[in-house]
């Protein structure tokens, strides 16, 4: 967690008053590692984006309320996290859904964003968010850290989620990655 603790450090003490960014982990939750990470942004101060996934989350019942209770803001992020462009809509449609249900379930307030896997959109994921009363989640400009690829090394995903960062940035990350 050194490296978010930096990266933390770095956004924040570079930015103006008026410079915001959110930090979104992706892909949980993961109790092991979803721990770790709430007890360094909660040393920090710093509130965040979960955006679970329903599987995960009926793995782990516990800690998407722990999530909640920490502040954080919580997504729907599908149920299985399949790609929507391999699904038909049926499936996408229970992707979405299915993941509400659960994810309401196990924290209370219902999501209200939907942050698709892969940052998929088409019209039939559209569809299937507004089904649920979600609205997607489309940052005015996204920066992928990288943290999901192994090869890449923290020195890397720091600069990536450092550099050329505006107003409005969202910066992408995943709860697993030390």
């Amino acid at each position: 967690m050194t490296a978010l603790l930096a990266l933390t450090a770095t956004v924040f003490t570079q930015a103006s008053p008026t410079k915001r960014v959110a930090l979104v982990f992706d892909d949980g939750p993961r109790p092991g590692n979803a721990e770790p990470l709430l007890a360094l942004l909660a040393q920090e101060k710093i509130h965040v984006t979960f955006s679970l996934v329903g599987d995960r989350v009926n793995e782990n019942p516990a800690t998407p309320k722990t999530i909640a209770a920490a502040g954080h803001e919580i997504a729907n992020h599908s149920q299985t996290h399949a790609h929507p462009r391999d699904l038909d809509a049926p499936a996408l449609d229970r992707e979405v859904a299915s993941a509400q249900r659960i994810i309401t379930a196990a924290v209370g307030p219902a999501p209200k964003w939907y942050w698709p896997p892969y940052i998929e959109v088409d019209d039939r994921v559209r569809t299937a968010v507004a089904r649920e009363n979600l609205a997607i989640y489309t940052p005015r400009r996204l920066v992928a850290s990288m943290d999901y690829d192994p090869k890449v090394p923290a020195v890397e995903i720091l600069y990536r989620a450092t550099t050329d960062i505006s107003e409005g940035t969202v910066i992408l990350f995943h709860e697993w990655r030390s």
